[in-house]
């Protein structure tokens, strides 16, 4: 049987590792091409010789890069059915130590990076939606761009953007006429490298305790685990597919039930 995403043509950035690797190793198993976009490119070449895919240099935050990638995916496919904007980076300890560069570091980054591929890659996007089916833009935020959380103002900052954007988008591209579909997903408490470096700072500050800080935060979900990237390729499968044509500018949130507390 064809898969969910048959032939469908993928860019996932951030894609080396984490939730972008188990989202574009997920897609990829439903018949997907994809192109993992990524400054790690050790990662980023391993798991494209994994999963069957094409690795690219890209800085989210290049315009220059941007530019390349367009070119090639232009070029190699004529069109882009799926955009997972996935690169991200945190950022953990109070205000008061955030410089004005680690404020802006996070903003090229989460929101700027979002920004650059939509604007670069959109007509590569409008052409695959005219072929029949919309073209989905999927921009992964965070829960903590929906509630607030200690020592991490620039990163819940950037993922509140995230979220905007995406409804802005949404409405945007409908308005203009344009079959681009754009949603964003809300991970909760994921196991990858980018939580376990939040970890270490929660420890250090005194939010979770220091002998078992996984229990305690899978103490904090009502499910009571941490999710996997799995958890979140599961919902941009279906963000992706054309089973959601009808569903544009949602937040999905996928957290074992953590903001609803």
């Amino acid at each position: 049987m064809a898969g969910r995403l048959q032939n469908k043509i993928v860019c996932v950035t951030g894609a080396a590792q984490g939730i972008g690797a188990g989202i574009a190793e997920a897609m990829a198993k439903e018949g997907a091409r994809i192109i993992i976009g990524d400054v790690n490119d050790d990662g980023a070449n391993a798991l494209a010789a994994q999963i069957g895919a094409t690795a690219f240099h890209l800085d989210v935050a290049s315009p220059e890069d941007w530019q390349k990638l367009a070119d090639h995916i232009g070029a190699q496919f004529g069109q882009l059915d799926i955009l997972v904007n996935n690169a991200g980076l945190e950022l953990v300890k109070p205000m008061r130590e955030h410089s004005l560069a680690d404020w802006r570091g996070i903003m090229a980054v989460n929101v700027d990076g979002i920004f650059l591929g939509c604007k670069t890659l959109e007509p590569l996007l409008c052409k695959a939606g005219k072929s029949g089916s919309s073209a989905s833009v999927i921009n992964i935020s965070s829960i903590a761009g929906l509630v607030g959380y200690p020592d991490q103002l620039a990163y819940n900052t950037s993922k509140g953007a995230v979220r905007h954007m995406s409804k802005s988008l949404a409405i945007e591209w409908a308005a203009h006429g344009d079959a681009i579909r754009c949603n964003s997903i809300h991970p909760g408490c994921i196991r990858t490298p980018m939580l376990e470096m939040a970890v270490e700072g929660w420890v250090e500050n005194g939010s979770i305790p220091a002998d078992d800080p996984w229990t305690a935060i899978a103490a904090l979900c009502p499910l009571n685990r941490v999710g996997t990237p799995e958890d979140i390729a599961m919902g941009a499968i279906y963000l992706g597919s054309d089973e959601s044509r009808f569903v544009t500018g949602i937040e999905l949130v996928i957290d074992g039930g953590w903001v609803a507390r």
